[in-house]
């Protein structure tokens, strides 16, 4: 990649789209530069060769394509401090909620973008929501895209779907990892040790969800694919109904959505 890309925040998101991008060869270390203001956090980025720094507005003078890696919480805080490195170049909102028109209103002459990377970024098997950006130089756009390629997919949807993808993607980890949980706690109560239970469940989530990208099938179709009539899965899938399992998961997501839209306000 020909820019330099900074990172304002090394935190777990940071860390995974780093760990990607240096994995992947997208980028020398001597090309990235990270900023937090805890030093200790950047201490793994220095034994790679990364440049680092607790100056906000040090990496934000240096780099080309700024990716704003704090808490939507900090952006208050931050953002003032580094608008006035960000002329004419591309910066990149991991956070829920902020639009492009509010942010490019905070960082004048700066060139937008929104992306939804989720945490599997850090084993390289994320998947990130880049909104369109049809203001944004196509150079600039295609190295965030690449970026975020280094650990996953890149889907490129229009912004006003950016909230949509949160619960189906963005916050959804942790609502296989809760189910994933669940299930090893059922499991105990059965006799099963727990780490033996945890690896089996693992593994048939990630073979569940193999078979849902290259099978061709429908959820509901291999839904019905592993059920037998009268057998032990229909007879599990009764709980789900009695306990109104899919208005749960519809709740989560729309919960997810509006949270996002409270943060940006």
């Amino acid at each position: 990649m020909k820019y330099t890309l900074g990172l304002i925040g090394a935190g777990n998101m940071s860390g995974a789209i780093l760990g990607g991008v240096l994995a992947s060869g997208l980028c020398d270390p001597e090309q990235m530069i990270v900023s937090n203001r805890h030093e200790e956090k950047l201490a793994w980025l220095k034994e790679r060769g990364v440049r680092t720094t607790t100056d906000n507005a040090a990496a934000a003078r240096e780099a080309d394509l700024v990716i704003l890696g704090v808490k939507p919480q900090m952006f208050a805080e931050v953002l003032p401090q580094i608008a006035g490195e960000l002329a004419g170049k591309c910066v990149v909102s991991i956070s829920p909620g902020y639009s492009v028109a509010y942010l490019s209103g905070i960082l004048p002459g700066a060139h937008v973008v929104r992306a939804m990377p989720n945490t599997p970024l850090l084993v390289g098997k994320g998947c990130t929501a880049v909104a369109e950006a049809s203001g944004v130089p196509k150079d600039f756009f295609d190295a965030v895209v690449e970026v975020f390629s280094a650990a996953g997919e890149v889907f490129v949807v229009p912004e006003s779907l950016l909230d949509a993808v949160i619960g189906v993607a963005g916050s959804s980890p942790a609502f296989f990892f809760r189910m994933a949980g669940a299930m090893v706690t059922a499991a105990g109560k059965q006799g099963l040790d727990s780490e033996t239970a945890l690896r089996m469940t693992a593994l048939t989530m990630e073979g569940a969800a193999r078979m849902l990208l290259e099978s061709g099938r429908t959820a509901a179709e291999l839904t019905r694919q592993v059920c037998s009539p009268g057998g032990t899965t229909l007879a599990g899938l009764t709980a789900f109904d009695d306990y109104h399992f899919d208005e749960m998961i519809s709740q989560a997501e729309e919960r997810c959505v509006k949270r996002s839209k409270e943060l940006g306000r």
